[in-house]
């Protein structure tokens, strides 16, 4: 009896249909999978947030507490707290002169980090590594050991010339010096992100119109980065506010706010505590808030602007 030729090609493709092709059951694990993991990620970051959120809603609602210590039990809602900080003249002087050091310090640090991030990102030098470097170290080595040595070198070395000396004795200038080296990296690391991912045609334009460099730097360049600017001024005035470590070592005898605040601690004044420290939390929200949504300084950092208009 002739039996009927089997086409092998057919086979074949039938058989890596089989095999490639998922079944339905396969497809709906990849899907559970998947739904599972999403639900999984968004639990971990909500209880994230959650977790760091906690002690900063404590503190507000004991600044406004009867019992400035502990929630419980309640005793009731008072402004005392408030009052008795905004009246402390030792406290607000001290919050002044955080806020005139980290305005000072980071305008410094924003002048010397946005012309490192021309330098690293436009010119090729010798041992153009080793300067990135050196420029971002400020942001990794330890508070204490930076604060020493800036000790050091002003007292031992910048101290003892004859003519400039006085101005490092540990003071208000001694601050801006070590928070402006400390503030240099975060700019640095900002505008020269957003300089790689700079469209240069943008200024070779510009000069073919007629423009000379001043002008397009005025005109096409700054525009564009100006938020990564704003940024990088942004992060470094917050570290020069909220810096303890460094400013403890450098200070002299001149208060900032955190130096004040451990004092206070010290002594367990928690209900100015809680006030102050509610105070600054509102502000700094109030000041980022701005910073990310009205002038979209995330999508220019990022080089995306260009990509979500």
């Amino acid at each position: 009896m002739a039996t009927e030729p089997v086409d092998s090609t057919d086979s074949d493709a039938a058989d890596a249909t089989e095999t490639v092709a998922p079944t339905e059951t396969q497809l709906l694990d990849y899907r559970t999978i998947d739904r599972a993991l999403k639900r999984l990620l968004q639990l971990v970051a909500g209880a994230l947030v959650v977790f760091l959120w906690i002690p900063l809603v404590v503190m507000i609602l004991l600044s406004f507490a009867e019992n400035a210590s502990t929630l419980f039990p309640f005793q009731g809602w008072t402004l005392a707290h408030y009052r008795a900080t905004f009246a402390d003249e030792a406290l607000i002087a001290s919050m002044f002169n955080s806020v005139r050091v980290a305005t000072v310090a980071a305008s410094i640090a924003t002048v010397i980090g946005v012309l490192m991030s021309f330098a690293l990102a436009r010119y090729a030098f010798p041992l153009k590594e080793t300067f990135r470097t050196f420029g971002i170290l400020p942001m990794v080595i330890p508070g204490v050991v930076l604060g020493i040595a800036l000790l050091i070198y002003f007292r031992a070395l910048l101290g003892e010339l004859p003519v400039i000396g006085a101005a490092f004795v540990p003071g208000f200038w001694t601050l801006v010096v070590t928070h402006s080296v400390y503030g240099i990296p975060f700019v640095v690391l900002i505008v020269s992100a957003r300089l790689y991912t700079f469209d240069e045609a943008l200024e070779e334009a510009a000069r073919d119109l007629g423009a000379d460099p001043f002008t397009v730097f005025r005109d096409v360049t700054l525009p564009i980065i100006a938020p990564a600017i704003g940024a990088g001024f942004l992060f470094a005035w917050i570290r020069s506010f909220e810096d303890f470590i460094r400013a403890w070592f450098v200070k002299g005898t001149m208060d900032v706010l955190t130096t004040k605040m451990f004092g206070m601690i010290k002594h367990g004044a928690a209900p100015k505590m809680n006030a102050i420290s509610a105070a600054i939390v509102l502000v700094i929200a109030i000041a980022l808030a701005i910073a990310m949504n009205v002038g979209n300084v995330t999508g220019y950092v990022a080089g995306t602007i260009d990509e979500e208009e």
